[in-house]
């Protein structure tokens, strides 16, 4: 008898603190990333389901991540023009198709140049990739990579 109490008993913990334990969705208004300012010279996560940190969750602040940015910056190149590259690291078994695009501001913080377009890459398993983008100006540049998964 007191052995079936006790099974109840921890069943019911169990159970209790499964249901206490929410996932937050991709949409959600808490994550860290969906209200921090933007800042320039960055790598950021369009898509939350790659990089995510959270606080106030259930069991205190978290992060998730598949993926992670190595090393970012830029260069000028020979024609005086701006390089700009992300080295993206995979955390995963499996591979990565990801989407990225630079957008180019002045040092006033104006957009500058063509409109961005997404560029496809790879990035495997458990290995890092390189993404690049050079720009049209000459002048001074800042920027920021935004990363999103292929769909």
């Amino acid at each position: 008898m007191k052995s079936i109490v006790k099974t109840l008993t921890a069943a019911a913990l169990g159970l209790g603190l499964l249901a206490g334990c929410t996932n937050l969705p991709s949409d959600s208004t808490r994550l860290t990333e969906r209200t921090a300012p933007i800042t320039m010279n960055s790598v950021v996560f369009s898509d939350y389901n790659l990089s995510r940190t959270w606080d106030g969750g259930i069991f205190g602040d978290g992060e998730r991540y598949r993926l992670t940015v190595a090393q970012h910056g830029q260069r000028a190149t020979a024609t005086g023009t701006t390089e700009v590259y992300a080295v993206l690291r995979n955390h995963t078994d499996y591979d990565y198709q990801v989407e990225a695009r630079t957008q180019f501001f002045d040092q006033d913080g104006v957009p500058t140049d063509v409109k961005p377009t997404w560029q496809r890459l790879t990035v495997s398993g458990n290995s890092l990739a390189t993404y690049r983008e050079l720009s049209t100006s000459t002048q001074p540049l800042q920027y920021r990579v935004e990363v999103r998964e292929l769909n």
